[in-house]
């Protein structure tokens, strides 16, 4: 495939996405499905192909958005909930790892005839839980940060560090040596350890720094590649040594979890996770030839089902012996049903090492495709009937808010004088707020006076949507920086109308603007600040303060009639400091 071949596809295919997201979303349909049926009717084995190219390359690039996935969960996950999660790391996952190998080796090795080493090998490849469509799902779902989602986390987590294990052990299974010799098993350790040891030291120490220096030129693009490379970089990294290239981006995430950055980074990433995942299951889609799925017929019928029941089955008891709740161990083994893209790896090496034959070799992919296929229409059921049957409470909030935790919280722009004025008044009045601020000298004033402000523009829609803003209780715009108040104020009005708006502004010309635009208060603190000196310079010069309050109210008459003709409401007496200041 030429480079002009894979940008059209690659530009056909984030088309696609765009629209099948909508479509999906009117038609209350999972976007999985609708992106798999999609990618079938775009590629090769389509009755009206639109790209016959190489599947394997589109993939290639649609498994870059599983990586951004994995590193915006490891983003929503702080250390100390990971350390908090030991028991079902290496209790559950260890325990569905093995049960569920042992029950498919068993079955293979009964129905199938196969030799033991063919049976365990695809077993180790069939275990593992493909996490693009686990958490694809618990996002849509707004279960990410639920009991269901702690499940998969830590299963996945787990057969992220086992992958390593078992693609040395292959060689050791098959009948004949792959090409080349195996790697010795303490070197390999040592170049595992290492890896993973460079990778945590970056992102705890130098990405931090590098964030810090584009932060400091408010240089948002440089910010964006930097955390963009940091996590190619990490995946790479991974994946030289043999591990999930997606755990180095989830170590990443969760290292930066608890950095001031948090906020913004998420922002930097999500829409670009977005699109590049659609582009994955588009891929996935692609690969899966209904023809051969056909002729496959009752082999694939009956060995699909089984194994998906298998699994469904292990987690259901481990996750009931472990006291997760009915309705956790039912979603959780729904979730963790669908192959991983592991397999396809695994299967490969077993085929090439002559313990699996040309059509079980066939079989063994289209039921790992098709698996993607048939597991978000049984994921999307099970959260149906487990909603009707079950009384368990369930999330109503979509999972960037529970991850976030802007629900029902004030959203205060700009951490000025005005801003920290604001967030005073707020803690006094016991409302949860959540500032946000550019410049690193304000977030270490902030960091000294225990006022809860990240870093982030929130002027930019992608931080809006990020935050999932439109859950606020209010957002108190305090920067003086007119322009910024202005587009934020536009793009909220536009897209998140429901969102009450306040804010401050020097000038009467200003409020008057804002207010056509839509926004909820605005306050004008030039002629209200003048009131308030000229109060003080009328009681000084021994003016009773009935008088007092008589002119004063005057001047407010009509909207402060009488202060627009001296002048100072025209945009030309906007001070150039005041508009350029960054707040």
């Amino acid at each position: 495939m030429t480079t002009d071949q894979i940008l059209l596809a690659v530009a056909v295919m984030i088309a696609a996405v765009v629209v099948t997201g909508s479509v999906a979303k009117k038609l209350n349909l999972g976007s999985i499905v609708a992106l798999l049926v999609v990618g079938m009717a775009l590629g090769p084995h389509s009755p009206r192909p639109l790209l016959t190219g190489h599947v394997e390359v589109l993939q290639t690039v649609g498994e870059i958005g599983v990586i951004l996935l994995l590193f915006l969960v490891g983003l929503d996950t702080e250390p100390k909930r990971l350390s908090s999660m030991r028991s079902l790391i290496f209790g559950l996952g260890t325990a569905q790892y093995l049960l569920t190998t042992i029950a498919i080796a068993g079955l293979l090795i009964a129905v199938s005839h196969v030799h033991w080493q063919a049976a365990l090998i695809i077993a180790l490849g069939l275990a593992m839980s493909s996490a693009a469509v686990a958490f694809s799902s618990l996002e849509e779902h707004a279960e990410s940060v639920s009991p269901r989602g702690r499940v998969v986390m830590a299963v996945e987590i787990f057969q992220d560090f086992i992958t390593v294990p078992v693609l040395a052990v292959i060689p050791l299974l098959a009948s004949h040596s792959m090409q080349g010799s195996p790697v010795p098993t303490v070197f390999k350790t040592l170049e595992v350890c290492a890896a993973i040891a460079a990778v945590y030291l970056f992102a705890r120490y130098g990405l931090p720094k590098a964030l810090t220096f584009a932060a400091r030129k408010h240089n948002i693009e440089a910010f964006t590649l930097i955390i963009i490379a940091a996590i190619f970089g990490s995946a790479w990294a991974m994946d030289t040594v043999g591990l999930s290239t997606a755990l180095g981006a989830f170590m990443v995430g969760m290292i930066l979890s608890t950095s001031v950055f948090a906020d913004q980074i998420k922002a930097s990433v999500s829409s670009l996770k977005g699109r590049l995942l659609g582009v994955f299951f588009i891929a996935i889609g692609m690969s899966i030839n209904l023809r051969e799925v056909i002729g496959i017929g009752g082999p694939l019928l009956y060995y699909l089902p089984t194994l998906f029941l298998i699994k469904i089955t292990v987690v259901i008891a481990l996750a009931l012996g472990f006291r997760l709740g009915f309705r956790t161990s039912v979603l959780a083994g729904l979730l963790l049903a669908p192959f991983d893209e592991m397999a396809y790896i695994i299967l490969s090496s077993a085929h090439k090492s002559g313990l699996l034959t040309e059509r079980s070799y066939a079989m063994g992919l289209m039921g790992i495709s098709f698996s993607f296929v048939v597991s978000p229409v049984l994921i999307n059921l099970g959260y149906k009937l487990a909603d009707r049957f079950t009384t368990e409470s369930k999330p109503d909030l979509p999972f960037k808010v529970l991850s976030g935790s802007i629900y029902d919280h004030v959203v205060v722009v700009g951490y000025s004088y005005i801003g920290r004025v604001i967030c005073i008044m707020l803690e006094q009045a016991n409302v949860p707020y959540i500032a946000f601020e550019r410049s690193l000298d304000r977030l270490e004033v902030a960091k000294k006076g225990k006022h809860k402000v990240h870093y982030g523009d929130v002027t930019d829609p992608a931080m809006m949507d990020a935050l999932a803003i439109s859950r606020a209780r209010a957002v108190i715009v305090t920067t003086r920086d007119y322009s910024a108040i202005k587009r934020m104020t536009g793009t909220l009005r536009q897209f998140y109308p429901s969102v009450k708006v306040m804010t401050a502004v020097p000038y009467l010309f200003q409020r008057d603007e804002l207010r056509k635009m839509g926004a909820t208060q605005v306050i004008a603190l030039t002629p209200e600040g003048t009131l308030s000196f000229g109060r003080s310079v009328l009681g000084g010069l021994g003016i009773r303060t009935d008088d007092i309050d008589t002119i004063i109210s005057s001047l407010r008459a009509d909207d402060y009639a009488p202060m627009r003709v001296v002048g100072g409401a025209i945009p030309g007496d906007v001070p150039k400091d005041a508009a350029a200041e960054k707040g």
